[in-house]
């Protein structure tokens, strides 16, 4: 991830000085190297310092904390623009809007699959968050639209590590059973969660989690409880990684398989199931009706 941040960030002076050229396709990543600019750094480098390297672009106050710097590429058809952020005067972040479609899968090709996904921060972009840099993708992650890099401190990085360590779903949520938790348990922990019922009067109740998973969301976009008759009855957790072979190999356990209609198979196995499609092969979600410490 180190070694991605150095990427990007070594082709912000060819991209805004325009004294070399992108080729027309995802940069070399093995050459780039050679472009590293030691006169800036992240949470370093003031807006003046970076026009001494660019001058003539225009600084944009967007509030007292945040300035954004603006520019179209002149030599490289990879990016349409590059958007510079300053945060109480120092430089925070880039972000790089691709001016060619790049699919998904050639990204998760080159960098694997994400710490998570964010679906919820906007409604035309998901984000896909790999600890210093992330990857806007349209809503059916067909594309990417732009990459955004940051650096971190690196206390808040290693942190942030730890806290990925912890992200199994039953580790942080370790109280929580499947035929053991009340709903009433349940909201003594998340009281401003808002019940979804098919009718007014429905004993059967459920609950849809995404920014509570905390270190969770690093394996999962979303977990839903259902309840039904004050009772958890089963979780749905919607996988960041959907991959079913990837899934597979890590229950090391084989399932049932059986027809759900003509574009889904049921996955059976002994607390879980999965809802897979035939076609791609990937996992649209996990059904756990028992605990079960893979998860």
């Amino acid at each position: 991830m180190k070694k991605f941040l150095s990427v990007i960030y070594f082709s912000l002076v060819m991209v805004f000085c325009c004294s070399y050229a992108f080729p027309d396709k995802l940069p070399d990543w093995q050459d780039i190297n050679s472009y590293l600019p030691d006169e800036l750094g992240f949470q370093k480098s003031t807006v003046d310092d970076f026009l001494e390297l660019c001058p003539g672009v225009e600084v944009y106050n967007i509030d007292k904390e945040i300035k954004i710097i603006s520019t179209n590429p002149k030599k490289t058809d990879v990016f349409r623009e590059v958007n510079v952020g300053f945060r109480n005067g120092t430089l925070d972040w880039m972000e790089f809007m691709l001016n060619k479609e790049i699919e998904m899968s050639e990204i998760i090709t080159l960098y694997g699959f994400p710490r998570f996904i964010d679906s919820e921060y906007s409604d035309e972009l998901d984000y896909y968050n790999y600890d210093i840099f992330n990857i806007a993708a349209n809503k059916d992650h067909t594309f990417a639209k732009s990459i955004t890099i940051f650096d971190i401190s690196s206390s808040a990085y290693e942190k942030e590590l730890a806290e990925a360590k912890k992200n199994l779903f039953f580790e942080v949520f370790p109280g929580i059973r499947p035929g053991m938790t009340t709903e009433d348990e349940f909201l003594e922990d998340y009281p401003d969660l808002l019940p979804y019922m098919e009718e007014e009067f429905d004993t059967n109740t459920s609950y849809t989690l995404v920014d509570e998973l905390n270190g969770a969301k690093y394996h999962y976009k979303k977990a839903v409880f259902k309840f039904e008759n004050g009772l958890l009855s089963w979780i749905n957790l919607i996988p960041v990684n959907s991959d079913l072979n990837n899934m597979l190999s890590k229950v090391k356990a084989s399932p049932e398989i059986e027809k759900l209609d003509e574009n889904y198979d049921f996955y059976t196995f002994d607390n879980f199931v999965l809802v897979v499609s035939r076609k791609y092969k990937k996992v649209n979600s996990i059904g756990i009706v028992s605990y079960d410490e893979r998860f």
